[in-house]
């Protein structure tokens, strides 16, 4: 056997698994809110560790009220101020959701200090007329640290 034929047969006989590594995971959580099943995206021993608490702080908070007095606010942004928010709301169709749970350093923080945060990633599309001139497709993150929501933002998809 030569030497590429022992490269060859180590790499088959080691697959690594998401679990295993920090890379993406796409793991189902068996959580579902309005129809979709939250996906973990990323870290997936802590994440699958984390999420059922973190989304009972979501819960807790209402998603629907973080939708409509955090990111409906973002959304609407200098553009649309006079876009009533209801019919924004009613305007957003959730798409997706992803779940990671892993350290973020001081400097991206939304804390400002280092540790282990719950990141969920809600992902609308428009689904209204109301809104088509507002958006395609956007996410709304939510973070979630020692038991709070510290931060809410969102970003075009």
């Amino acid at each position: 056997m030569g030497l590429f034929d022992k490269l060859m047969n180590k790499q088959k006989q080691h697959v690594s698994t998401a679990s295993e590594t920090e890379g993406p995971a796409d793991i189902p959580s068996g959580i579902i809110y309005r129809d979709n099943e939250i996906i973990i995206s990323f870290n997936a021993e802590e994440s699958r560790e984390h999420i059922r608490d973190d989304f009972g702080v979501l819960m807790s908070e209402g998603i629907e009220k973080i939708i409509k007095e955090r990111f409906i606010p973002w959304l609407k942004g200098d553009q649309f101020p006079d876009k009533d928010d209801a019919l924004v709301y009613d305007g957003l169709h959730l798409t997706g959701i992803l779940y990671h749970h892993g350290r973020i350093i001081a400097r991206y923080s939304p804390t400002g200090t280092d540790g282990r945060f719950g990141q969920f990633e809600f992902t609308f599309d428009s689904c209204s007329a109301y809104t088509e001139d507002m958006l395609e497709a956007v996410a709304m993150q939510v973070y979630v640290y020692d038991g709070k929501i510290v931060k809410v933002s969102g970003y075009d998809v």
